[in-house]
This record gives C-alpha cells, sequence and structure tokens, in this order.
C-alpha cells in the first residue's frame, strides 16, 4: 500500500503545481479599425500593422473565493518597462486606457487602445502578484 501512495502523493504535487488551483485568468480581445476580432492567446505573437489603431480588451475573473487584489492592481510591462499613456516613445503606445468595468459576473474588464509604433517584436508582461497563485503570462506583438 505505501508503494502506492508515494506516487500518487508525487503526482498531487506535481498536479498542482503544474495547474495551480488559485489562480487569476485573464482573456484577451483584439479588435482592429475594421472591427475584426481576435482572441489572444498568452505565449503566442500577435500581429499588428504599424500606425494601425486597435483596441485590446482584457477581462479578469478570479477563480478563488475572494480575490486580494483588485483588478487596478494588474502591471503591464512592455519591454520590462512600465506601459503607460504617457510613454509615447515605446515600440508599442498604449493611446488609451479606460478604467476597470465590475461585470455582474465577478470578472472585470478594461478596455486598451494601442498602436504599433516601431517594427518588430515586443513582449507586453501582464502580472498580477499575489499569494494565491497570480498571474504573469507574456504577448508578443510583431509589428510589420
Amino acid at each position: 500500500m505505501k508503494k502506492l501512495m508515494i506516487p500518487a502523493i508525487v503526482f498531487m504535487i506535481v498536479l498542482f503545481a503544474a495547474f495551480p488551483i488559485f489562480a487569476c485568468e485573464m482573456d484577451f480581445t483584439l479588435v482592429s479599425n475594421g472591427g475584426e476580432a481576435e482572441t489572444i492567446t498568452p505565449g503566442k505573437t500577435v500581429t499588428l500593422d504599424k500606425d494601425e489603431v486597435y483596441t485590446l480588451s482584457v477581462t479578469f475573473t478570479p477563480d478563488h473565493g475572494r480575490c486580494l487584489l483588485e483588478p487596478e492592481d494588474t502591471v503591464y510591462l512592455l519591454e520590462d518597462e512600465r506601459w503607460k499613456e504617457t510613454k509615447d516613445y515605446l515600440p508599442v503606445v498604449l493611446l488609451q486606457s479606460s478604467e476597470w468595468d465590475l461585470l455582474e459576473s465577478g470578472s472585470a474588464e478594461q478596455t486598451l487602445t494601442i498602436t504599433g509604433a516601431e517594427t518588430g517584436k515586443w513582449d507586453l508582461e501582464v502580472i498580477r502578484d499575489c499569494t494565491k497563485g497570480g498571474y504573469d503570462e507574456v504577448i508578443t506583438f510583431k509589428v510589420k
């Protein structure tokens, strides 16, 4: 019996390490000026046309009973620098960001207006740093 318990315990530890039970969920949708919507999967590359304006919709859903961080505590880093409207020198410019809207479902949504200002590949890291698993993913923008 002990021989079966040790592998089962190791399996459970690996499973919970790979899939945290208290992590946040973030969903991203990119909408072009022409109205074409594209669901963005973190870890994948998203192509932007240089100087075109896009709307990036971000939806935050806590996957646990009581979230320790407000939606406003979400941090966006573009190429390791805090992504803000005032930083128009960054290769992907944040033109405008809305306040977070709380939805009846318990989720929150924010809209970001962006444009690709410089050709190349640029990483946007989205971070929610908390003790319940948080969130840390990267979206790569390819500006052409």
